[in-house]
């Protein structure tokens, strides 16, 4: 009786490991057959790896579930108990080994500048059990990524760093960034959109035209200054009239009179006037810059 238990139970962890390298090979080959890449046949060679990988680890699974049912049987002995232990730590290792090479391919696909629409908008659909977050930003931030995964990232309820990225992103179509403009006006959610490029006349105007009023405390005004403002002294897209408004403002911050005084357009008046706003440093870049250019 004995010895059919065992021979069972071989043929079970046989069965078991079979079907775990069907499921690894089957992986690997859907990998390689949906992808884009040209260089995607590779990844034939690694239908051994991974598919020995899912057996061993479907393995360390049905050990662990069939040492549960001889525990609850009654059977389980002292030495099947450390078995168990040791096979618990090996599918957790493998489950968290399986879910970081699940990640890190996501991850070399989102922030691949060269990949194709296809391949980003497959990877955004794919389930990464760990940090699936940093997924989307590379994805948000990656200037391939296609218009209307785009506007699907800001849409799905994204917080205010993703939004910022999206913003900042020279692929966001203008409606969106028109979107973006008309929301809330926190630092942290426009500073990407102040700095793109490609943002409208009308859009720059928008982010510039605030006042202390605007925010809740002096910090955030502080900060929006900071990364907002600055960011719109330091984009072509601004208008003259308010970049001069900008260079003019009333006791700017440190970062947006450094702005001024480093922005090609800047007048010798103006780096003059932010050089004058602040400490001795700012005054010292400010005269540094004024015989760089010979004021």
């Amino acid at each position: 009786m004995l010895s059919f238990f065992i021979g069972a139970r071989r043929l079970q962890y046989f069965l078991v490991a079979l079907a775990g390298f069907m499921i690894g090979a089957a992986w690997v080959l859907h990998a390689v057959f949906t992808s884009t890449n040209s260089t995607a046949a590779i990844g034939l060679l690694f239908v051994p790896v991974y598919g020995g990988l899912a057996a061993a680890l479907a393995c360390a699974l049905a050990f662990v579930a069939f040492t549960l049912a001889d525990w609850r049987a009654g059977h389980l002995t002292e030495a099947l108990l450390r078995l168990m232990l040791a096979a618990a730590i090996l599918a957790g290792g493998g489950a968290w080994g399986g879910s970081y090479w699940m990640y890190r391919d996501a991850m070399r696909i989102a922030s691949d500048s060269s990949a194709t629409p296809q391949a980003l908008i497959e990877v955004s659909k794919r389930r990464v059990p760990l940090w699936s977050e940093d997924v989307v930003k590379a994805l948000a931030k990656n200037p391939a990524t296609p218009p209307n995964l785009l506007i699907a990232i800001v849409r799905a309820g994204a917080g205010h760093y993703l939004v910022s990225l999206v913003g900042a992103n020279p692929n966001a179509p203008l409606p969106l960034l028109e979107e973006i403009a008309g929301g809330p006006l926190g630092y942290e959610r426009v500073a990407g959109l102040a700095g793109n490029p490609r943002i409208t006349p009308a859009i720059a105007e928008r982010l510039g035209s605030v006042k202390p009023a605007d925010f809740r405390s002096d910090i955030e005004y502080k900060l929006y200054q900071t990364f907002v403002l600055a960011a719109l002294v330091n984009n072509p897209a601004t208008p003259q009239p308010l970049f001069d408004r900008l260079a003019a403002w009333e006791q700017p911050e440190h970062f947006l009179a450094v702005a001024v005084i480093y922005a090609g357009r800047s007048t010798c008046a103006q780096i003059r006037r932010a050089g004058g706003t602040g400490s001795e440093v700012l005054f010292n870049t400010a005269q540094s810059q004024l015989r760089q250019r010979g004021c």
